[in-house]
């Protein structure tokens, strides 16, 4: 009874500005995601603006023909439309052997274009165009005046197949969200520390019934309260999405695993360095904690660089993204143990101050 009465005190100081709660944790970062995602959609949508396709030319025929088409694609002339690369294409182009046979007997060649992302269309179709344009103005010099087989190899394609061979990825919504979930998580651990140092417990003895309490039961009476509300928070965030359409939408009972995983991974660190540091110390590593993940740059755009395996917020962000990729927790199981670990590391810290400071009152 003890403890529950003091979650629901605890709980309701912290929703006493409801608005403001909603606003700072929910609202913001839920207008900042979509705003990112919207402008990030358009930009990889625009329908009138053609991209360079990155492309790797696999050349199994390996002739004169093969590399002259080889020598025409990577020309300045196409240096706008199409960009030969070793490694990381959009397309790859597949020159197969026997091409230089076919062409020289006027017979359909065999190339085949396997897409490697996703989306890239018109640009993809612009390539196709090209191919079949030089082969038929090729096809034109060597057929000389034989008609017939011209108007054949006219009428036919000389890729023989495009193949979509793509790595599925997240659509700009679904990147965003999952990756601001970071955001709010370094926002709640940041304001969770600073409010560990608040004189937030004057008069503690008028809400626990006037009861003395240790340092270790204080130390689960404010966990188990801050779980309620960070589990509240980080659900409002995704339940928006969810119900949005735009972002969170596989299995409901992996969704809520991976609250808790956030949930957990924020109560247990917040209340470890409130509890085992000092407020000037303490306040320093929040700071830190909430400025890693901004200088990363993974919060805003979904991807990191090595500062991000610092922030303890990267393995959750891993988590929602393979979630959102997957529908379910397919993969995910490194990251929830690393997140799970951690945690338990951290707060088993807090524990062991809690007891060595021994049954030290916190009220009387």
């Amino acid at each position: 009874m003890k403890a529950l009465y003091y979650i629901k005190t605890t709980l309701k100081g912290m929703f006493a500005n409801g608005v403001v709660t909603i606003a700072y944790f929910i609202l913001f970062p839920i207008l900042l995601a979509c705003f990112m995602a919207f402008f990030n959609n358009l930009n990889d949508e625009n329908p009138l603006k053609l991209k360079a396709l990155n492309v790797q030319i696999v050349d199994e025929d390996n002739t004169e023909n093969s590399k002259k088409l080889i020598e025409l694609l990577g020309s300045d002339d196409f240096k706008e439309v199409v960009n030969i690369v070793d490694k990381k294409p959009d397309v790859e182009l597949v020159i197969k052997e026997g091409y230089e046979k076919n062409v020289l007997s006027l017979n359909k060649g065999d190339i085949i274009i396997n897409k490697k992302v996703e989306g890239m269309g018109m640009s993809t179709d612009t390539l196709k165009v090209i191919l079949d344009r030089y082969h038929q103005s090729l096809y034109v010099s060597i057929a000389g005046g034989d008609m017939e087989n011209l108007n054949r190899i006219m009428e036919s394609s000389i890729v023989e197949d495009i193949t979509i061979d793509t790595v599925k990825t997240n659509n700009p919504y679904e990147k965003i969200s999952a990756s601001m979930i970071g955001f709010v998580v370094t926002m709640l651990i940041f304001t969770m520390i600073q409010g560990g140092y608040a004189d937030i417990s004057v008069n503690l003895d008028k809400r626990i019934n006037a009861t003395p309490i240790t340092k270790l039961q204080y130390l689960f009476y404010d966990t188990m309260a801050l779980i309620v509300y960070v589990f509240i928070i980080i659900s409002g965030y995704v339940i928006f999405f969810r119900v949005a359409g735009l972002s969170f939408k596989g299995n409901i009972l992996d969704l809520i695993l991976l609250i808790l995983m956030g949930t957990m991974l924020v109560v247990s660190m917040s209340k470890s360095i409130s509890t085992i540091f000092g407020p000037k110390y303490g306040k320093i590593i929040g700071t830190i904690i909430f400025t890693l993940p901004l200088i990363s740059g993974e919060i805003f755009s979904g991807e990191g660089n090595k500062i991000a395996l610092l922030t303890p917020t990267h393995y959750l962000n891993n988590a929602f993204n393979l979630y959102n990729l997957n529908g379910n927790l397919e993969g995910c199981g490194k990251w929830i143990l690393i997140i799970i670990t951690m945690s338990i590391i951290i707060y088993s810290a807090a524990i062991i101050k809690a007891v060595i400071q021994g049954r030290k009152k916190v009220c009387a």
